[in-house]
C-alpha cells in the first residue's frame, strides 16, 4: 500500500511539473511587446554621441549666433526664409525640399522653417546637425519640424522632415561600414481606427558628403514600422495590438513575433 501511494504521489509530481512548464511556455508566447520601447532602445545602441550640443528652447530667449568650438554659427529669418551663416557660408533654405516623405507620400518645403530649436556638433566627422522649426506655430505647424546634416568639408546640405514624431537629431552606425547613417521618419496618418504608423528608413553620407538613401546590391530600401493604436480613456489597452515590420540589414525583432 505504501509503495501505491508512493508511485501516486510521484506521479502527480510530475504532472504538476509538466503543467507548470507548458503555463510557463504559453505566458512567454503570449508575452506583450512593447515596440515602442524596443525601438528606443535599438537606437539608443547604434547612435552617434555629438561633441557640444547647443538647445534653443521654444519660449525661451532667444539666441541667434552661437560658437561651437571653432565654428561660428548665425542665423535669421530672410526673404521668408531662414538663412544660416556657419564660419562665413551662407545656406539658405528658401526653395529646399526633404530627401523623405514627412507625412503620408509627399516631401515638404523647408521654407516653412524660419527659427533653429537645437544644433548639434560632430566634431571628429566634421559635420553638425541643426533641428529646424517655425515659431510661433499654430495648429498643425507645432507638429512639424525638420533637421539639416551639414558637412563642414564638402559644405554639403541633407535636409529631412518629420511630422508628429518628435523634435531631435541623431545620427547613427547601424551597420558598422565606417559611413555614418541618418533615420528619417515618416507619419502615415491616424486611420478610422486611431491607429498610427510611422515608418523609419536609413540614409547614409556619400563620398561627397550627402546623405542618400542606403541600398546594396540585393535591396534597395532599408526600413521599419511602427504600427500603434492612440490610447484613450474609454479604450482597453490590452486589446489594442502594436505591430512592427521590418525589411532591415539585421533583425531589431527578437521575440518572436
Amino acid at each position: 500500500m505504501k509503495s501505491v501511494i508512493k508511485t501516486t504521489f510521484i506521479l502527480l509530481l510530475i504532472f504538476s511539473c509538466s503543467k507548470e512548464k507548458r503555463t510557463e511556455s504559453k505566458t512567454d508566447l503570449t508575452k506583450k511587446v512593447e515596440y515602442g520601447n524596443m525601438i528606443s532602445e535599438y537606437l539608443e545602441s547604434k547612435k552617434y554621441e555629438p561633441t557640444l550640443i547647443f538647445n534653443n528652447p521654444y519660449n525661451s530667449d532667444k539666441k541667434f549666433a552661437i560658437k561651437l568650438a571653432d565654428n561660428e554659427i548665425k542665423w535669421s529669418e530672410k526673404d521668408n526664409a531662414l538663412e544660416i551663416i556657419i564660419n562665413g557660408a551662407k545656406i539658405n533654405t528658401s526653395k529646399k525640399v526633404t530627401l523623405n516623405y514627412n507625412w503620408g507620400k509627399s516631401v515638404d518645403s523647408v521654407n516653412f522653417a524660419n527659427n533653429i530649436r537645437q544644433i548639434k556638433l560632430y566634431e571628429s566627422d566634421s559635420l553638425i546637425g541643426f533641428v529646424l522649426t517655425n515659431e510661433p506655430c499654430t495648429g498643425l505647424g507645432c507638429s512639424v519640424n525638420y533637421q539639416l546634416v551639414y558637412d563642414l568639408k564638402t559644405k554639403s546640405e541633407s535636409y529631412f522632415g518629420r511630422f508628429r514624431t518628435r523634435f531631435e537629431f541623431e545620427l547613427y552606425d547601424f551597420n558598422q561600414d565606417s559611413r555614418i547613417d541618418f533615420l528619417s521618419k515618416t507619419f502615415y496618418g491616424r486611420n478610422q481606427k486611431m491607429i498610427d504608423t510611422t515608418e523609419f528608413i536609413m540614409y547614409s553620407q556619400t563620398e561627397k558628403g550627402n546623405f542618400q538613401q542606403f541600398r546594396t546590391e540585393g535591396q534597395n530600401r532599408f526600413a521599419f514600422k511602427h504600427i500603434y493604436p492612440q490610447i484613450y480613456p474609454k479604450r482597453n489597452k490590452d486589446s489594442l495590438r502594436e505591430e512592427f515590420e521590418e525589411n532591415w540589414i539585421e533583425k531589431i525583432n527578437n521575440n518572436g513575433r
